[in-house]
């Protein structure tokens, strides 16, 4: 008998009438929240093939790879869940164990902070004009988040007590050291986005110097909010020993980086056409004279007579959806109008 009712639950939860208040209370409205947030990348997901189907294809693999990693991650939410609250039902001591879907959970997310901050990493790489060192460094902590991932869910099956495992200092260095190296990455991200954007920032147009403060908008609002949630989950584990409120934040976590992911490519059109008011658009015209070049002509305007620009010059752009796009325009040589 006292192998079966071993009664660190008497200690650990007595405090309240009904123990599954303190201890899985705020995991459960955690989850809820954290379903939503699935159904809103799932949202997300349709509106990007919906919106860019001509992006390359590597993008729109991992857009799907992402969602895939998201369906997983949320189904096994739900089952550990499930075995807690309707399997557990009544069998507090229950509580203390390690549900076996919580490692598959710890992993997913790992997989899925992998994807979006590679892909935050090959911005920086772009942005940075192929800048070699930060590039290293950011990747090296966005693996280290992956590394330390996998020790948690291993250590979560060799410890299969959550009194076990909250009181075994691997654990907390794991669940510290990955939380806290996927902030580093997003601060690291916000700040060399922010650096070297606003390094270009005095040869271009107004119009694009605001498109670039809606980007750097994006960039540090996103490391800010999965920032947050990292050093709240840290604090939460090393504190709340009496609740597995750190576990649900652990989960919402994974769902803000895949909705900021999704967010940042499907917010592209509308930052590239923000600042651009519908009498200003020019239409563009084949010229058959000689050269290769084209014929923009600006739309009428009101008063004046209509100007028109005379642009040869042909560059390559390669934008996010990995194309590359040999008819553009030199934004800097054409004084009298923005094309965009």
């Amino acid at each position: 008998m006292s192998g079966t009712v071993q009664i660190p639950v008497s200690s650990v939860m007595m405090s309240s009438a009904n123990p599954a208040v303190p201890f899985i209370g705020g995991l459960l409205i955690e989850i809820f929240v954290a379903c939503m947030l699935y159904g809103i990348t799932t949202l997300q997901s349709f509106i990007y093939f919906q919106k860019y189907p001509n992006d390359a294809t590597s993008l729109k693999l991992l857009v799907g790879t992402v969602w895939v990693l998201e369906t997983v991650h949320t189904v096994f939410c739900m089952q550990f869940l499930y075995a807690y609250l309707i399997e557990g039902f009544g069998d507090y001591a229950y509580f203390l164990e390690i549900n076996w879907g919580i490692g598959v959970t710890v992993i997913t997310s790992a997989c899925i902070a992998l994807c979006v901050q590679g892909y935050y990493v090959w911005r920086v790489w772009c942005v940075s004009s192929k800048s070699i060192l930060w590039t290293i460094v950011i990747g090296v902590f966005a693996l280290a988040r992956v590394a330390f991932g996998i020790g948690s869910t291993i250590l979560s099956y060799v410890y299969p007590e959550w009194i076990t495992f909250r009181d075994t200092k691997s654990s907390l260095i794991t669940i510290s050291g990955g939380l806290g190296s996927a902030a580093l990455v997003d601060m690291l991200v916000a700040v060399t986005l922010s650096y070297y954007l606003n390094k270009g920032r005095s040869t271009w147009h107004k119009e694009s110097n605001s498109r670039i403060n809606m980007i750097l908008l994006y960039a540090v609002n996103t490391g800010a909010i999965t920032g947050t949630a990292s050093l709240l989950c840290v604090i939460l584990f090393a504190t709340q020993k009496q609740s597995l409120a750190f576990l649900g934040l652990v989960e919402i976590q994974a769902k803000l980086y895949s909705n900021s992911f999704l967010g940042s490519l499907n917010a592209r059109d509308h930052i590239r056409n923000k600042n651009a008011p519908g009498a200003q658009y020019p239409s563009f015209e084949f010229s058959s004279g000689h050269g290769t070049g084209f014929r923009a002509v600006a739309a009428q305007q009101s008063q004046g007579p209509v100007p028109k620009v005379e642009v040869f010059q042909q560059t390559i752009v390669h934008d996010d959806r990995g194309l590359r796009a040999d008819s553009e325009y030199d934004m800097k040589k054409i004084k009298s109008i923005d094309l965009v």
